[in-house]
């Protein structure tokens, strides 16, 4: 069995994202493939913008892409984060698009043997982490956490809008006193995906699509490096 190593952004996805991606590999019968590294590589900018030299610096990405390569047994590498950036790098004054930014990365990764030593997939889920809970809040509301405290009101509707741009803001008005540290791994492990499948959320397909391709890699090669 080989180890999955997470990159991710916040404290609280360093928490969640373990929870999410088990219930995705139990759900694809993969569990005997692959085991989830709990201890998730956090870097909040993995890419900044170098004003001197006008162009994206991705000296931190691939340090951390690099160290997650080197952890035992490591299968593949799956790389996660919120995709609310207004652009890409930051302070680069290029808008934000998932796509490009994830292709930028994944090609930079390439200077840590990605796609050649092991695999790499980056995914931006958008708008944030919290989106992918809201897409199915119907399975949240009215439980309780473990502790038997209230989880979210029993009557919460899927808002309207367009599926992707709901976050963090509209569940903390929803949810007093929400915090990811505290509550985004409990409410993925409530979570359900099939719920969530059902919004068709471009950034949760890809999510999926990225596990599979990981999986694939490991099962058959070759590596690969994918946005």
């Amino acid at each position: 069995m080989k180890r999955l190593v997470l990159v991710g952004e916040g404290f609280g996805e360093a928490s969640a994202l373990p929870t999410l991606v088990a219930k995705l590999l139990e759900e694809k019968d993969a569990n005997r493939v692959f085991f989830v590294d709990r201890e998730v590589i956090r870097e909040p900018c993995p890419v900044r913008w170098d004003k001197d030299k006008n162009r994206p610096d991705f000296h931190k990405w691939v340090l951390r892409v690099t160290l997650a390569s080197r952890r035992r047994d490591t299968g593949g590498v799956l790389a996660i984060y919120d995709g609310d950036a207004p652009s890409f790098p930051p302070g680069s004054g290029s808008p934000f698009c998932a796509a490009t930014a994830a292709k930028a990365m994944a090609a930079a990764a390439e200077g840590a043997r990605a796609g050649k030593a092991f695999s790499l997939a980056v995914v931006f889920a958008c708008v944030e982490y919290e989106t992918w809970l809201i897409a199915g809040i119907e399975s949240l509301a009215g439980k309780q956490f473990k502790d038997g405290r209230p989880a979210l009101p029993a009557a919460l509707k899927f808002p309207s809008g367009a599926p992707e741009s709901h976050g963090k803001r509209w569940l903390e008005e929803v949810f007093p006193g929400y915090r990811p540290t505290l509550h985004q791994s409990a409410l993925t492990e409530m979570l359900d995906l099939n719920l969530v499948r059902t919004r068709q959320l471009r950034s949760f397909q890809r999510l999926e699509h990225a596990m599979d391709q990981l999986l694939a890699a490991n099962h058959s090669g070759p590596h690969v490096s994918t946005p």
